[in-house]
């Protein structure tokens, strides 16, 4: 006998059995071979509809849901735990998401890494980027597969996950290791720290609104958990599987190693082994060579760029979609009156982002921008060479807020211009590392001048980067975002990332900011007029 604990969770699917009450109760396990795989992404066809919570016995620190008297208490989640449970109150109605981690593993390659690559040395951007996991999820929809169980699909998934990832250690096999230090990754081939969940939801019910904080439940780490800082895993992967048979895929990478192509380097190569494609995409490990790193720059403490904070303030997260109309109506009104040209959707879209964000600043502000290198060396590098071959691009402003859009798209443009084959050749020149260092440091003086009353915002275009392009032979992605904590663990302050939408043609910008300035920017009407707030991902795909 297990115990079970039933609650009311997306409560459309289950108030006619359960009522809207939370009841305990013991149950025997209802095999997963009762549902038949129909295809759909939203519920199955189950036996019983009872929640699946706390099953598995993965007990430890950090487990802190409590079980009394009949009554369930809802926990924020500072890691891995043997089940994870959050509410949010949605319509006027309390919907609960449950996470049963069915496995912990570590993956090793499939063959093990040569004694003359055991040591993987980083480059001096590398080895300048703080040391952080971007967390990426893809969302695939379960194909339909009539009259198959769905328990022998999901189960031939797994473990064509699991098989497809130990072969593609082997050209990526600096993921299998560990980070030492900020100069060099041990290649032992201890492998990816690997979870896999159960959801209690169907893929539907959840994308119907993915609230930040049911996304960052599916991270191996939740976003804020303070135990980031001290993982040394170069990649973990956290596999989540829904109710209906959809999974979610997401990846946690390193930033001292993964730029955002990179990441889409290692998805598709991984998507290909997965399905047996004859194509496939191995990585290229130039950029230590091109760049290649200091020995004793920081060492032991690789440099966080942060302002000291007394308070922590708190961080909200929301998304702005903007479709194929939005995106060129708004490039018409960011075009210059001094040239036919209009700029790129990215550029419009981050101009608009800026301005929106002055106005709620209503300080002066400085806007970075990264900027991918490989295609300004000489020849062009392969857009699959590894590791964080980008560098920021700064523009400033005033505190006006009546700027007009034009003047900031320009000078975005003016300030991604600065990047190109001359500024590569400079740092690869003799005096490349004075260079890289005066940079850096102009970069700390806008952050830790407590004179400077300027406010900082990050934004990064990871569009065109083929994330929609990773195949496992079950179809492509429905939906690809980024998880965001509410704390500013890595001192990035405001930041933001636009991405493709599905259909290639819009753009979903995922914007952080502290939750006073949030308010304000979701409230702005012309940033509204060109984008929709936090949509349902599959209406704006």
């Amino acid at each position: 006998m297990r115990w079970f604990i039933s609650r009311l969770a997306f409560p459309t699917r289950r108030e006619s059995l359960l009522g809207s009450k939370c009841h305990l109760f013991s149950l025997p396990r209802q095999s997963r071979r009762n549902h038949i795989a129909d295809g759909s992404a939203g519920t199955a066809k189950p036996a019983l509809f009872g929640c699946k919570c706390a099953s598995k016995g993965y007990y430890n620190e950090h487990f802190m849901n409590r079980q009394s008297n009949g009554h369930v208490y809802p926990f924020p989640s500072s890691g891995i735990a043997g089940s994870r449970s959050i509410h949010s109150s949605v319509n006027q109605k309390t919907e609960y998401m449950d996470i049963e981690i069915i496995s912990k593993e570590e993956i090793k390659p499939a063959s093990p890494t040569p004694p003359e690559l055991r040591t993987f040395r980083f480059s001096i951007l590398d080895q300048l980027t703080r040391d952080s996991y971007t967390n990426i999820l893809f969302f695939f929809s379960p194909r339909k597969q009539q009259g198959t169980y769905l328990d022998d699909v999901i189960s031939q998934r797994s473990r064509c996950l699991k098989e497809s990832l130990s072969k593609t250690l082997v050209p990526f096999y600096p993921l299998a290791g560990k980070i030492k230090d900020n100069l060099h990754i041990e290649c032992n081939d201890d492998g990816v720290y690997y979870v896999e969940t159960q959801t209690n939801i169907g893929l539907l019910d959840f994308l119907r609104k993915p609230e930040n904080e049911f996304v960052n439940q599916l991270c191996p780490f939740h976003p804020d958990s303070t135990e980031l800082l001290s993982k040394s895993y170069p990649i973990m992967v956290q596999v989540n599987i829904f109710y209906c048979g959809g999974i979610a895929i997401c990846l946690s990478a390193s930033h001292k190693i993964f730029d955002g192509l990179s990441v889409s380097t290692f998805m598709q190569s991984w998507a290909a082994t997965a399905r047996e494609s004859t194509v496939q995409i191995n990585p290229s490990f130039i950029s230590s060579s091109l760049f290649p790193s200091i020995l004793d720059m920081y060492q032991d403490s690789p440099p966080v760029v942060s302002k000291p904070q007394k308070n922590e303030p708190k961080y909200a997260t929301s998304r702005f979609v903007f479709d194929s109309s939005a995106l060129a109506a708004l490039k018409s009104k960011a075009a210059t009156s001094t040239s036919s040209a209009k700029p790129s959707s990215a550029k419009a879209v981050m101009g608009l982002l800026w301005k929106s964000a002055i106005a709620a600043w209503k300080v002066r502000s400085v806007l970075f921008i990264p900027v991918n290198l490989r295609t300004k060396v000489s020849p062009p590098l392969s857009p699959h060479s590894l590791g964080n071959i980008v560098w920021l691009a700064r523009a400033k402003c005033c505190d006006n807020p009546k700027l007009e859009l034009e003047l900031l798209v320009n000078k975005i443009s003016n300030s991604i211009g600065t990047m190109n084959a001359d500024f590569v050749e400079s740092i690869n020149g003799e005096n490349g590392i004075q260079k890289l260092m005066g940079a850096l440091k102009d970069f700390h003086e806008v952050f830790y001048d407590p004179n400077s009353m300027a406010e900082c915002i990050y934004i990064s275009s990871i569009r065109k980067t083929g994330f929609y392009e990773a195949d496992f032979g079950w179809g492509k992605p429905i939906w690809t975002c980024i998880a965001r904590g509410n704390r500013d663990l890595h001192g990035l302050g405001n930041i933001a990332h636009l991405i493709e939408t599905k259909s290639g043609d819009g753009i979903e910008a995922l914007v952080t900011m502290k939750e006073e300035y949030m308010a304000t920017l979701e409230k702005n009407q012309e940033l509204l007029h060109y984008a929709s707030l936090n949509p349902n991902p599959l209406d704006s795909s």
